[in-house]
């Protein structure tokens, strides 16, 4: 090997020979840095969008008013007797000898279960809304359904036309569409059974849906079927949650009872009125029997007329016999309204609503954080978006796109869009032909 060979180097190449220069990145590759320094540069628009999307979580949560949810703990219990699912003993018997059929078993499908349903149904939403509660921003007692139907006040508009403009709009809307119906008011359907609710009614029973709640919890079962379950009731005020807490418990009370017992009534309505139709008929046998007792009294202590002994013998089986089935009615009405009073559920508070202390919505500083967060991240994307602008303005060709985009915006370009679309050109004269 002569002198003037070079010695090769580790990497392959010859020793002493100047090492290879690293290649720049590609202009399309972005660096930290280059991120760093757009974020620096944009720095007073990201602070002016944290700042200006921040101030409007804060007017949010200062014009939001507050809510209270009162909690109550309830224990549902079952009554006796699978809520009527059988007649009382005797009266099957009696029914079937008649030629009467009442109905055998089978139970009303009501268990515990359906409680938080039965609590949150349209039937309780509005015995609730019939009730009078006392309002502090009104400052009187009034029905729910006045309350919620009554002229908005000066606050009220300020805030429907700012905070809640999209719902304002949407019920609007929703009243244009609707004004061509009929005012519907309260009435009964053809059976005089279901009442139906009036517009102003319908509209406090959808304010009521969003006020109140209820869930059980799978920590609090109890034996039997039952359970612990928890219904909340939210508002503006303390004691108006407590007190709407408190009437929906009442009327689940009476709801559950029309429910689980409906069978069992049905069933001592057929026996009140078989009852009353024994005694008829034991009056009019009795009467019988008197009357022919009066016609024939002297010739039946002769004893010479044996066809007469015959009828008296008839008339008093009868009357006894009438004497029987009024007896057994009689106690089957007993039984059967035992059995009702056996068959009430029971719905016991096992912790009582009281009016909450602290507001449970809106929370305040939750919703600041998440504005301030917001405000950040649309700070960044729009510098972003400047810088990326700001880097093709001097490039010729991303310019002229940047000019046929606005000019393809304008009214002008988009009429000659849709002649384009349309087939539809423009004569040197003017006028128009189709292609």
């Amino acid at each position: 090997m002569s002198d003037s060979e070079p010695t090769p180097s580790r990497d392959g190449g010859p020793r002493g020979s100047r090492p290879e220069r690293r290649m720049p990145p590609p202009e399309d590759e972005i660096t930290l840095m280059e991120l760093i320094v757009t974020l620096s540069r944009g720095r007073g628009l990201i602070v002016l969008s944290v700042v200006g999307i921040g101030l409007l979580g804060v007017l949010y949560s200062v014009a939001t008013p507050s809510r209270y949810t009162a909690e109550s703990k309830v224990i549902r219990e079952a009554g006796e007797g699978g809520g009527g699912s059988s007649l009382p003993s005797g009266i099957g018997g009696i029914a079937g000898g008649l030629g009467i059929d009442i109905g055998g078993g089978g139970s009303v499908g009501l268990s515990p279960a359906s409680y938080p349903e039965i609590a949150t149904s349209r039937e309780v939403r509005l015995a609730v809304a019939r009730d009078t509660f006392y309002f502090p921003s009104i400052g009187r007692r009034t029905t729910f359904v006045d309350y919620v139907n009554r002229p908005p006040g000066t606050l009220d508009q300020i805030l429907s036309y700012t905070v809640y403009l999209p719902w304002t709009v949407k019920g609007a809307l929703g009243s244009l569409i609707g004004s061509g119906q009929g005012k519907r008011s309260a009435g009964t359907d053809s059976t005089g059974t279901l009442i139906y609710p009036t517009e102003e009614e319908e509209k406090a029973i959808s304010a009521l849906s969003g006020m109140v709640s209820a869930s059980v919890s799978e920590s609090g079962a109890l034996e039997g079927g039952s359970g612990l379950m928890t219904v909340s009731a939210s508002s503006g005020n303390p004691r108006l949650s407590a007190r709407l807490n408190e009437r929906f418990i009442e009327h689940l009370r009476t709801r559950v009872r029309e429910l689980q017992t409906e069978k069992t009534r049905r069933n001592l309505r057929f026996v009140e009125k078989r009852f009353e139709e024994a005694k008829q008929e034991l009056d009019a046998a009795e009467n019988r029997l008197v009357q022919f007792l009066e016609r024939n009294k002297g010739v039946l202590a002769a004893g010479s007329k044996p066809q007469l002994e015959s009828r008296r013998e008839r008339l008093r089986r009868e009357v006894g016999f009438k004497e029987q089935l009024y007896s057994q009615m009689q106690k089957q009405v007993t039984q059967t309204r035992l059995q009702l009073q056996k068959e009430q559920p029971v719905v016991t508070i096992a912790e009582k609503p009281a009016p909450p202390a602290q507001p449970s919505a809106p929370n305040r500083t939750l919703n600041v954080v998440l504005s301030l967060f917001l405000g950040g991240l649309f700070g960044v994307g729009a510098t972003f978006f400047r810088s990326a602008i700001q880097s093709r303005e001097d490039d010729d060709e991303s310019q002229e796109q940047i000019q046929e985009v606005q000019k393809a915006w304008k009214p002008s370009g988009i009429v000659e869009g849709v002649r384009e679309e349309l087939g539809i050109e423009n004569d040197p004269e003017g006028s128009l032909t189709q292609r």
